[in-house]
């Protein structure tokens, strides 16, 4: 996963790309746990997303522009536009399921 700015994340949904999203920040051990699953998902789906994240001590305004307050939460983004959304870290099928554009509900 690359390491992004809000700015990245604005000029790359101006320009219609297929995003997956983490917002994480050190120490979060949630966070942490996600590592293997979004590596996976990286793996596999590469062709279709660019698989990113923001750290949100770095740039705690991405918080507020998105409307959390639990890490991680992932977001899927197709043609501009978010997809999908899951809050907290509940497993690699949450996942898939937010990039297949199932919504997690929360």
């Amino acid at each position: 996963m690359e390491d992004w700015t809000p700015k990245d994340l604005k000029e790359s949904l101006d320009g219609g790309k297929s995003i997956f999203l983490k917002l994480w920040k050190p120490g979060c051990g949630a966070c942490k746990l996600s590592e293997s699953a979004t590596s996976r998902l990286e793996e596999k789906e590469a062709d279709n997303f660019k698989f990113v994240k923001i750290n949100t001590e770095e740039h705690p305004e991405i918080m507020e522009i998105t409307g959390t307050e639990v890490l991680p939460v992932f977001f899927v983004f197709k043609n501009g536009a978010m997809q999908s959304k899951v809050i907290g870290f509940k497993g690699i099928k949450k996942l898939q399921d937010a990039l297949a554009g199932k919504q997690d509900g929360n």
